[in-house]
């Protein structure tokens, strides 16, 4: 009688730990396949300008070929000589700041500004502030090769 209790309880624990890794798996692959989905037809649709104002000498060509990785369009990066504290992204075509706030939720910036661009160059713009390594962790140590 205890032993079939306790294959019992096993047999219960061993289901509900493969439901668990089931489950746990199925939400990653949808993850995955919604991360791509948006890499191939939402991002590239984004014309992005990228404005270093960390004071760090090569940190906005490194963040556009971050970006340009993750499928967006990166059409002009600088360097300013001023810097900012935050790092801030600035919607220029919107007034519901589309562009924008998907960027920033792609990077997980909570500053987003409205600034036109009358021109309709960019979408948005990244101005990255001296608090870039919470955004973009280890990146002043990459080395880019040309």
């Amino acid at each position: 009688m205890k032993k079939r209790l306790i294959l019992s309880i096993f047999i219960i624990l061993l289901s509900v730990s493969l439901l668990v890794i089931i489950s746990t798996s199925g939400v990653k692959a949808y993850k995955i396949r919604k991360r791509e989905w948006y890499i191939k037809n939402v991002n590239p649709n984004i014309r992005i300008e990228v404005i270093n104002a960390s004071g760090v000498k090569g940190l906005a060509r490194k963040v556009t070929v971050l970006l340009r990785e993750e499928g967006f369009d990166v059409i002009y990066y600088a360097h300013i000589d001023s810097t900012i504290e935050k790092t801030v992204v600035v919607e220029r075509s919107d007034s519901s700041l589309t562009h924008a706030r998907h960027l920033a939720k792609w990077l997980g910036v909570k500053e987003i500004a409205l600034e036109w661009d009358f021109d309709k160059i960019s979408d948005c713009s990244l101005v990255i502030g001296t608090d870039f390594r919470r955004y973009f962790p280890g990146i002043d140590t990459i080395d880019l090769i040309y």
